[in-house]
């Protein structure tokens, strides 16, 4: 519908003058009054200082974005140049022979087996990792009720286990080797015949002075047991320790080992352990296989004992430290 512009008085197409006010219509659509201008945007003022900051601001992103692509195309090279990266080193490490690593010792210095208790050591040491040496000791010692000399086996992995903790070695001798313990049980039988030679002429000659002279006879027979029982743990347990058989006789290593007193508590404790292991055995009959199981273990832990106080002694200046070279 028309509007006239003057007074905006409503007219018709074909109306050429304006009904009220007498002026020229115009023909238009929307009426005055409803035609609004669009709203200008707000005039900022800027300064120069503003102005010379924004364009840095622009500058400084520019080189950052640049600095992130670099970044970007160097990490992917990065990515290609390592094709294990982000993987657990230790998956792309492959085994180059670190089981093989002998085992550590420490002869000399602070005992390592100082903070526990000799017993517990003792107990626990022979069966550190898994339970072989008694499971296999057990069959050795069954078939030893039949043919003796399968029990140099048992007895000799025990003197390997003296050395080993003599040596301050944690880590347990492999019981797999059942050479290297029958060679450790000729040993101790060799040290135990010595003994067995003091023993036997020292007997003899008591006997034949007790014939003429009964109390003279009955010293030396005390004389001869102690001379013949007292120091063999000492030897035994320096031969395990030192592997040389001089020493096991030698005053500097089983002399002054065997009049320490160190070695009274050693000898204390091995005559209580000789009674718990007699004890476990008694207790293990109704197991009917028990019994071997315990001597083969009473064996081992018995050897540890006298490592446990070697190393001991070896700590206090007493003995000299045990070589460096482990017990495998």
């Amino acid at each position: 519908m028309p509007y006239c512009l003057a007074c905006g008085t409503k007219s018709d197409f074909e109306t050429q003058t304006c009904p009220s006010c007498g002026q020229a219509v115009r023909h238009r659509i929307d009426p005055p009054g409803d035609a609004f201008p669009e709203p200008s945007e707000p005039e900022v003022p800027w300064e120069e200082g503003d102005a010379e900051s924004g364009a840095d601001d622009a500058e400084s992103g520019a080189d950052d974005a640049e600095s992130g692509t670099d970044d970007a195309t160097n990490g992917a090279g990065a990515e290609e140049s390592k094709p294990l990266a982000g993987i657990d080193d230790t998956l792309a490490v492959e085994d180059d022979g670190a089981g093989d690593t002998p085992p550590s010792t420490d002869p000399s210095g602070p005992s390592p087996f100082a903070d526990r208790w000799s017993f517990g050591v003792a107990a626990t040491y022979p069966v550190d990792e898994d339970y072989r040496p008694l499971v296999v000791g057990g069959i050795v010692e069954l078939i030893a009720l039949v043919l003796p000399v399968f029990s140099l086996v048992t007895v000799g992995y025990g003197f390997r286990l003296c050395g080993a903790v003599a040596r301050g070695q944690r880590e347990r001798p492999a019981f797999d080797d059942y050479g290297e313990s029958l060679v450790g049980g000729l040993q101790s039988l060799l040290v135990a015949g010595l003994y067995g030679v003091v023993l036997v002429v020292g007997g003899g000659a008591a006997a034949a002075v007790w014939t003429v002279d009964e109390p003279l006879g009955i010293a030396l027979g005390v004389t001869t047991g102690v001379l013949g029982l007292y120091p063999f743990p000492a030897s035994l347990t320096v031969y395990a320790a030192t592997g040389e058989l001089r020493t096991a006789f030698s005053r500097a290593s089983a002399g002054r080992f065997a009049t320490s007193g160190t070695y009274v508590r050693a000898w204390l404790a091995w005559l209580a352990g000789i009674v718990a292991v007699a004890l476990a055995a008694v207790l293990s009959v109704i197991t009917l296989v028990g019994p071997v199981v315990v001597r083969a273990w009473g064996t081992y832990s018995l050897g540890v004992l006298w490592g446990y106080y070697y190393r001991s002694a070896a700590a206090a200046g007493v003995v000299p430290p045990a070589p460096d070279e482990p017990v495998r």
